[in-house]
């Protein structure tokens, strides 16, 4: 039987229904709805009427911000009789396909009062997920150290549905932040899915994003997650790769750290040395939070080929500002993960999920492979699996090695590297790698497929190419050939006579090398193979004559121009010039002279913006060259044919209208559960900052943008708060320990303050003497009701009074005075709730 206030809620909408009958046939209801509202109403979920019943579901797909998660259209879910059912209630609508905004509504017939789904309680479930995505009907929940491990079905009861009422997963089931309840399945209220992984880029030498968990699980075995690292990190030395750093506990990066997001070549052992070094001191913190280390390479400038995740224990943290009661893992923690996760791939990025220990083992790998892919690791597919369950960080560096390797079977990595002009003899000590230009070609004696192969060094900092020859079927082993073209003013320096230095990637041994002319080279390759060769050239003598490259910057900002420093904030670009000497890019101050070129030499001109979110860079050009006009894209090569070069980078933004106004809502609730009788007008709700908003139970309007104090006064004793939760369109919106909640332009926020009567003596029927309105004192980290709110638990007019006060009306005013008291009307998320 449904509980006592669901049973009083029931006849009072059918005493609402039969008197908007008697009315209509008198012709004093009043007419429907208009405006704002009314249209969002139509244009986003479909409104309940008297005998149906809404239930609406967001779905989610990337994360877009550190709190907030951008919808998905295509997701199938169905109402189900129960958890275990095999068939949706209905094919129709016991079915919904999310649309572009992620709203996924059924519409349930009979609700209404004597219908014959009134009261009814379905399973939420999902069916199909849309093309390049994959579902995770578990996920794995618990303690987060391991121990006491469940797999729950992703899986929601609705509420109780009666007619009129809309019913929607960010508010009224589904979202929780009811931490500590077994099987711990407290969700965010949008619905989670995963997009497929991207294949691995084929190349021996990639860009890696390493993501390291430095949660105080990990303890004493700190020293080995820093040898898996470094492990990792040697084994791509001597290919042209690249790694960047990143690490999270509880935030990211994680306590006392720093990220590390710009690519660090790792192309030598020194380079290797370089990288290890920026995690060598790093120290544990608190709690587990892979959404915002995952989230944290998806807001990274550079677009990584991979992305390692090497953790030792599951989520118990979400979000930023921080959610979750790290300590258990909820479906909240893991959701965020997979949004996160979802934005790095979203890039093309490869995700792979490392587990290490106990803390990840058995069930914890639905977890892992919901950030990643379906395929666990096996023992001898590193080109394929998404995700490692290793038993201690010796494995995982075992297995890390393989994963960095994979690619290069079979292949020569040449890196090239710049001996210090002053240097003589053999010496290569001060080395460097080198910028682009530098060409080599490679061939065989063998009818090796793909060769011969000419590539040249580009400006990515490794100064490395790889060559990646095709072997017959019958050819286990190959000579291949590589010539050097020498570039003008630079001399070969061998070692111990030889053209080149080789190494075995595997295990590092020295290959033997065979001079091929004056600038080449010889070694024997093996199929399943990798040999890493390093060059080395040294500038010739200095030359008198020397150039130098000015670079200005010009904005044109929504038609108006700005100098470099004149513009407004938000509008920055960060220069970056190759050279002198063929070095890589490096940053260099706009307006600066970058000096100790040769007459003839190029350097490539490149930039890096940021703008505010609004704005849309729609061009960037060279738009002068030494006083005249000029055309051409960035990346630029400029050629430097004078001792003096200058050019100018205009960039033309446009940039969309802010709103000036946001819109807040304010809702009181009352839990009357020890016999209390207070109702949600007893409380008077403001929102005081740039513009006051109050009422009591409540209020709604438009607002200027910036930040409110929420404050409730006027209640009655014996009741505690529950503290403020706001939520907005894309999920909840952070509410400060002071109750402040700041709103930008054109965003709406629904914030809600919920008052439970306290065990004991009764609380006292009348407001407290001469109340002073201030803020509450603890939070729910989530929001409160989305989209329509919902019925108070209690304090709604009871079924007496509303069918005594049904007799009495007759005029249209007084139906809307009794719609107010006893009927909820849905708000969607662009406009007000109406009534």
């Amino acid at each position: 039987m449904a509980p006592p206030h669901r049973r009083r809620a029931a006849v009072a909408v059918r005493a609402l229904v039969a008197l908007t009958a008697l009315l209509c046939t008198t012709g004093l209801a009043p007419a429907a709805t208009s405006g704002p509202a009314a249209r969002a109403a139509v244009a986003e979920v479909p409104p309940p009427t008297a005998t149906t019943s809404v239930v609406t579901v967001r779905t989610g797909g990337d994360r877009t911000a550190d709190a907030e998660v951008g919808p998905l259209a295509g997701v199938t879910l169905g109402l189900f009789a129960d958890e275990g059912a095999t068939e949706p209630v209905d094919p129709d609508w016991g079915v919904c396909v999310s649309d572009a905004d992620g709203d996924c509504s059924f519409t349930v017939p009979g609700t209404g009062p004597g219908g014959p789904n009134e009261g009814a309680v379905y399973t939420v479930r999902q069916i199909a997920a849309p093309s390049g995505w994959y579902t995770n009907p578990e996920l794995r929940t618990g303690p987060g150290s391991g121990s006491g491990s469940l797999s729950p079905a992703y899986a929601f009861p609705t509420p109780e549905l009666e007619g009129g009422q809309t019913y929607s997963s960010t508010s009224d089931f589904m979202y929780s932040t009811e931490y500590r309840e077994s099987p711990f399945t407290a969700s965010t209220g949008i619905w989670q899915q995963s997009r497929n992984n991207p294949p691995l880029n084929g190349a021996c030498g990639i860009d890696v994003a390493l993501v390291l968990d430095l949660s105080a699980s990990v303890g004493s075995a700190l020293p080995q997650l820093k040898d898996a690292a470094d492990q990792f990190t040697d084994a791509l030395a001597g290919t042209p790769s690249r790694l960047s750093l990143f690490s999270f506990d509880r935030n990211s990066p994680s306590t006392g750290t720093e990220n590390h997001p710009e690519p660090t070549s790792v192309s030598t052992q020194a380079g290797a040395d370089a990288f290890k070094s920026l995690y060598a001191d790093w120290d544990l913190g608190s709690g587990t939070n892979w959404d915002q280390g995952l989230y944290a390479v998806a807001k990274a400038p550079t677009r990584y080929d991979l992305t390692v995740v090497l953790t030792d224990g599951n989520p118990t943290r979400f979000s930023k500002p921080i959610e979750g009661d790290g300590s258990r893992t909820h479906f909240a923690d893991t959701e965020g993960g997979i949004f996160a996760a979802n934005a790095v791939k979203a890039q093309g990025t490869r995700v792979v999920a490392v587990g290490v220990g106990r803390g990840v083992e058995g069930v914890s790998g639905l977890n892992l492979r919901a950030i990643s892919g379906p395929e666990a690791f096996t023992g001898d597919n590193p080109e394929t699996a998404n995700y490692y369950q290793t038993t201690d960080f010796t494995a995982a560096g075992a297995a890390l090695n393989q994963l960095a390797l994979s690619n290069c079977a079979g292949t020569v990595s040449v890196i090239k590297q710049i001996v210090p002009e002053s240097n003589t003899g053999e010496d290569v000590s001060g080395s460097r790698n080198a910028g682009p230009g530098w060409e080599f070609t490679a061939s065989s004696t063998e009818p090796l497929g793909g060769l011969p192969d000419t590539r040249a060094t580009d400006d990515d900092g490794t100064g490395g190419v790889t060559f990646e020859p095709e072997f017959p079927p019958t050819t286990g082993e190959a000579p291949v050939t590589v010539e050097e073209t020498q570039q003008p003013n630079h001399t070969l320096v061998t070692q111990g006579g030889a053209n080149a230095v080789c190494v075995n990637l595997d295990d590092g041994a020295s290959v033997p090398v065979t001079n091929s002319g004056p600038t080449g080279f010889t070694v024997d390759l093996a199929r399943q193979g990798g040999v890493s060769c390093t060059v080395y050239n040294r500038p010739d003598p200095s030359q008198d004559e020397l150039a130098d490259l000015t670079v200005d910057k010009r904005w044109t900002i929504d038609g108006t121009t700005y100098d470099e420093g004149d513009q407004p904030d938000g509008y920055e670009a960060t220069l970056t010039l190759t050279g002198p000497d063929g070095a890589a890019a490096t940053p260099q101050p706009w307006g600066t002279p970058r000096t100790g070129y040769a007459p003839g030499d190029t350097a490539t001109v490149d930039e890096e913006t940021t703008l505010p979110d609004r704005c849309e860079l729609t061009d960037s050009q060279v738009t002068e060259a030494n006083g005249d006009p000029a055309t051409g894209d960035l990346p630029f090569r400029a050629t430097l044919d004078r001792e003096h070069t200058r050019l100018t980078v205009t960039n033309t933004v446009t940039c969309d209208e802010e709103e000036d106004s946001a819109r807040l809502r304010l809702v009181k609730k009352v839990v009357n559960r020890h016999g209390g009788t207070a109702t949600p007008s007893d409380w008077q709700l403001t929102a005081t900052g740039p513009d006051q908003l109050g009422g009591p139970g409540g209020a709604v309007g438009e607002v200027a943008p910036g930040t409110y104090q929420l404050a409730e006064s006027d209640g009655p004793e014996g009741y505690d708060a529950s503290g403020w939760s706001c939520v907005g369109e894309n999920g909840p919106i952070p509410v400060t320990d002071e109750d402040e909640v700041t709103l930008a332009a054109g965003q709406r926020a629904t914030c809600t303050v919920t008052n439970t009567d306290r065990e004991g003596p009764g609380p006292s029927p009348s407001p407290t003497p001469n109340p002073t309105p201030s803020p509450t004192h603890t939070h729910g980290p989530g929001p409160g009701p989305g989209p329509g709110g919902e019925l108070p638990d209690t304090g709604g007019p009871g079924a007496t009074e509303l069918l005594a006060l049904a007799v009495g009306l007759t005029a249209a005013g007084a139906l809307a005075a009794l719609a107010t008291g006893a009927r909820r009307r849905f708000r969607d998320r662009n406009g007000p709730a109406t009534g």
